[in-house]
């Protein structure tokens, strides 16, 4: 019993069958695996290298996981925006909308590169969260709260 999961076995097996090294012949030929299908070792296989490596076949992303994975990142920028927004206000105190907006850009950019949108949306939670507000005066301009 080799205690790997019915995917992950069949992913192994359908690299050793299909691609550039056919070490394994599968019966009938294909790119699926059904537990009725017939598996035999491909006693004609060579390879003029003694060594060889055989590429995994990757794994098919399902939507799911897929849409999982986008929602945590989402997550995460959501937080790394913020962070920015509130370091940078932290310094400079008080900022026009434009500046916050472009400093927290380029402070970003080196993680991934953010949506003007989104900064807009995390700056107005901000404000609805009392760590900024906007100048009576100036509604461009927000002030960092301490």
């Amino acid at each position: 019993h080799l205690n790997l999961p019915a995917e992950e076995l069949k992913r192994y097996v359908l690299s050793l069958c299909v691609g550039k090294y056919k070490i394994l012949t599968k019966d009938p030929a294909g790119k699926e695996v059904a537990p009725t299908d017939k598996i035999t070792y491909n006693a004609a296989f060579s390879d003029r290298a003694r060594r060889i490596k055989v590429p995994m076949i990757a794994a098919k992303i399902t939507q799911e996981e897929k849409d999982a994975t986008r929602a945590t990142v989402d997550e995460d920028r959501k937080h790394a925006i913020e962070a920015a927004i509130v370091r940078i206000m932290k310094t400079r105190k008080s900022l026009d909308h434009q500046k916050l907006v472009l400093e927290a850009s380029t402070q970003l950019m080196r993680h991934f590169k953010p949506d003007p949108k989104q900064i807009k949306k995390r700056i107005e939670d901000l404000i609805h969260r009392e760590y900024l507000e906007r100048d009576p005066s100036n509604p461009n301009l927000y002030k960092y709260l301490a």
